[in-house]
C-alpha cells in the first residue's frame, strides 16, 4: 500500500507559518483582554468568575444561585467545583490554559483527519476557515467559557469513531454531553447508525458522569435537590422573559420579536420557518447516515456537525460562543474547495457555501437581529456540507481515489469502518 510522505521544503515552511499564525491569532484572543485590557487580571475574567462562584455555591448549599444564570448540568458542576478548589487567580489561569489547548486541539485533529498536512499549502485551510468562526471563538476565548472544551471532546470522538475505537468515542461524546446538553443527539446518532459498542460506551460513561460523580460530590442528601434545582434553572434560562434581560442573548425568538414587535403570530411563523429548515436538513442527514451506516468517515464529521449545530442554533438560550461548532463545516468546506483532486462542481459548491457564510457573518447587524443572521449562516454551511458529502459519494464523483484530499478515505461499505490510510488500496 503506497503512502504519501509529508510535504517538505517551502510548502512545509509555509504550512508551519499558517499554523503559527492561527495559534497566535487565537492566543491574542485568549490573552489580550484577560491580561492587557482595561480591567486587570483576574478581574477581567467574565464567564469563569460565574462558573467559579456558582459551582461552589451549588456544592455548598445544593441550591442554584438566584441572581446569576448557571444552567449547567450536575456532572459539569462537579468538574467546575474541582477546578474551583484553588484561589480564583489560579483556577482562572488553569481554565484559561485548558480553553486555549482545546482551541488548538480542535484544529489539530481536523487537520489530521483531513490530511491537510500532506497537501501542498493544505494547512492554510485552517486560518482561512477560521475567518468564518473567529467571531464565535473570540467570545469563548475572551470569556473563558467551556464551549471549546465541549467541541474538542466532540471532535476527538469523531476521530476515535473513525479510527475504530468505539469505547474512546463513547467516552468523548459522553463527556461532551455531560458538560453541556447541546450535543445530546450524538447518542441517538450512534443508535441510528448501529454503532452499538460506541453507544454502550457512551451510555456506560454517562452513568458514571450523571449519577456516580454527582453522588460523590453532593452526597445522597444533595443529589435530588441539585437535579431539581437544575431543572428549575433550565426553565428560568429558557423562559420567554429571559430574552428581554439577558445581555448577550442572540436567540432566534428574540430576533423574530425584533423583526415583528407588534405581530406575535408573524414572529412565531418566522421562528417556525427557521426550525422547519433545520428539521429538513436533519432529516436529510438522518437518511444519508442510514444509507451509509458505519462506512463513510467524512459523513461522521458532517453528521456530527448537523447534530451539534442545529440544536444550538434554535436554542432559546443561544449565546454567541455556543456556535463554535461551525468550525466543523467551515474547515470541511474550505478543505474541499481547495482540493484539486475533487470534482470541479463539488469544489465550486463548497467554495460558494463557505464564502456566502463568511460574507453573512462579516456583515454587521443590530444585536437584536443577530439570531437570524447566525441561523442563516449556520443553515448555509450545514446544507452545503451535507450536499458536498453526498455529491462526493456518488459514483460519478469517483475516479481514482484522492491520495491527499479525501476526508477519511474509502468508499461506502455496509459493515465496519475503512482503515485510516492514505493512497489507493493495494
Amino acid at each position: 500500500m503506497r503512502r504519501i510522505a509529508p510535504i517538505a521544503g517551502p510548502s512545509r515552511r509555509w504550512g508551519i507559518l499558517a499554523v503559527v499564525g492561527l495559534v497566535a491569532w487565537m492566543g491574542v484572543d485568549l490573552t489580550g483582554r484577560a491580561f492587557f485590557g482595561s480591567v486587570p487580571w483576574p478581574h477581567s475574567v467574565v464567564d469563569y468568575r460565574i462558573i467559579y462562584e456558582a459551582s461552589r455555591h451549588v456544592h455548598q448549599t445544593h441550591e442554584f444561585p438566584a441572581h446569576s444564570p448557571y444552567p449547567y448540568p450536575p456532572p459539569a458542576i462537579v468538574w467546575h467545583v474541582a477546578s474551583a478548589a484553588f484561589p480564583f487567580p489560579v483556577s482562572a489561569a488553569i481554565w484559561l490554559a485548558l480553553t486555549g489547548c482545546a482551541a488548538v486541539a480542535i484544529y489539530a485533529v481536523l487537520a489530521i483527519l483531513l490530511q491537510l498536512h500532506r497537501r501542498p499549502g493544505g494547512l492554510w485551510v485552517l486560518p482561512v476557515a477560521h475567518l468564518g468562526v473567529a467571531y464565535y471563538f473570540q467570545w469563548d476565548l475572551r470569556s473563558i467559557n467551556c464551549n471549546l472544551l465541549v467541541l474538542a471532546a466532540v471532535v476527538l470522538g469523531c476521530a476515535a469513531l473513525r479510527a475504530q475505537r468505539p469505547v474512546a468515542a463513547g467516552l468523548c461524546w459522553a463527556l461532551a454531553i455531560a458538560w453541556k446538553l447541546i450535543p445530546v443527539l450524538l447518542v441517538h446518532y450512534l443508535a441510528w447508525t448501529g454503532r452499538w459498542r460506541a453507544l454502550t460506551s457512551a451510555l456506560g460513561f454517562s452513568v458514571l458522569f450523571w449519577l456516580i460523580l454527582p453522588l460523590i460530590a453532593f452526597g445522597s442528601d444533595g443529589l435530588v435537590p441539585v437535579y431539581q434545582g437544575w431543572y428549575t434553572e433550565l426553565a428560568r434560562a429558557t423562559a420567554a422573559a429571559t430574552k428581554e434581560t439577558h445581555p448577550i442573548l442572540i436567540s432566534l425568538p428574540k430576533a423574530a420579536q425584533a423583526v415583528f414587535p407588534e405581530e406575535p403570530l408573524a414572529a412565531s411563523a418566522l421562528v417556525g420557518g427557521v426550525v422547519a429548515a433545520w428539521v429538513l436538513v436533519g432529516l436529510a442527514g438522518a437518511w444519508t447516515s442510514w444509507q451509509w451506516k458505519t462506512s463513510r468517515g467524512e459523513a461522521i464529521l458532517v453528521h456530527t456537525a448537523l447534530l451539534v449545530i442545529g440544536p444550538a442554533a434554535v436554542n432559546p438560550y443561544l449565546e454567541p460562543y455556543h456556535l463554535v461548532a461551525l468550525a466543523l463545516p467551515c474547515v470541511f468546506l474550505a478543505a474541499t474547495a481547495t482540493n484539486s483532486r475533487k470534482p470541479i462542481q463539488v469544489r465550486a459548491v463548497a467554495a460558494a457555501g463557505f464564502l456566502s457564510a463568511l460574507v453573512i457573518v462579516k456583515l454587521s447587524s443590530p444585536w437584536p437581529l443577530r439570531g437570524l443572521v447566525v441561523n442563516l449562516q449556520a443553515l448555509i454551511l450545514c446544507y452545503t456540507a451535507l450536499y458536498v458529502v453526498w455529491a462526493d459519494a456518488q459514483p460519478s464523483a469517483h475516479g481514482p481515489r484522492d491520495a491527499q484530499g479525501s476526508l477519511f478515505g474509502g468508499r461506502p461499505r455496509r459493515l465496519g469502518l475503512p482503515r485510516l490510510t492514505i493512497g489507493p488500496r493495494g
